[in-house]
């Protein structure tokens, strides 16, 4: 399910050299003239011309919470994290999308906890049940339609925590034993278990899986 669903997760492509890969330190890079400063909430919402989920998420509240539209149907991108976000759903609320799916995020940090804290409902859409998305990790050199890319790059693994097979397993120890699936399994597909019900997600390309059945 791993590899159906994130067939170009480094892990999933060669588990042997990605077990145990150091944090990659990029160097900062300095946007081009020529290239779209998207770190301007102005600049994010410009590029929502088109934006075919208008009537689901507004390009208003998604520019705000630090997105840009990448023009591939509804594929956003974080203009600080380079995290992806896709497949946007009523009542999804962009600034605890991105928190979640990308809770180390200097945006995060310095914008939308704040905002979220200063809220007069904090707990707004907060306890709805979770909805694990299409999540990619690209980088800084990769924009524009997704369906043009051919492969999603990454930047070393998004939990190096994790990287090992003893240390994902140990993050098991409330995972139910009436499920099929078991730690090992798991761990030896690369994933670590969130503590809450069936989630799990990848330790390299951050991709969360739930609701598991049996033949999976």
């Amino acid at each position: 399910r791993h590899r159906v669903l994130s067939p170009q997760c480094p892990f999933v492509l060669n588990p042997d050299t990605s077990g145990n890969i150091p944090a990659v330190v990029l160097p900062p890079t300095t946007p081009s003239s020529s290239f779209p400063n998207y770190k301007n909430e102005e600049v994010r919402l410009s590029s929502f011309v088109d934006w075919p989920k208008s009537d689901i998420v507004t390009p208003e509240d998604l520019a705000r919470a630090g997105f840009y539209s990448l023009r591939s149907s509804d594929n956003t991108k974080c203009a600080f994290c380079q995290g992806v976000v896709r497949a946007w759903e009523p009542n999804d609320i962009p600034d605890i999308e991105h928190k979640r799916h990308f809770p180390l995020c200097p945006f995060v940090a310095s914008t939308i906890n704040p905002r979220l804290e200063n809220s007069q409902n904090p707990g707004q859409g907060a306890n709805r049940e979770a909805t694990f998305k299409n999540v990619n990790i690209i980088g800084n050199s990769v924009n524009g339609n997704l369906g043009e890319l051919g492969v999603q790059k990454h930047n070393g693994p998004k939990r190096v925590d994790f990287g090992t097979v003893e240390s994902r397993l140990r993050s098991f120890t409330t995972w139910s034993p009436h499920l099929i699936q078991t730690p090992d399994i798991l761990a030896q597909a690369g994933f670590y278990y969130e503590g809450l019900g069936d989630q799990v997600r990848c330790f390299h390309c951050d991709g969360g899986l739930r609701n598991w059945d049996p033949d999976d």
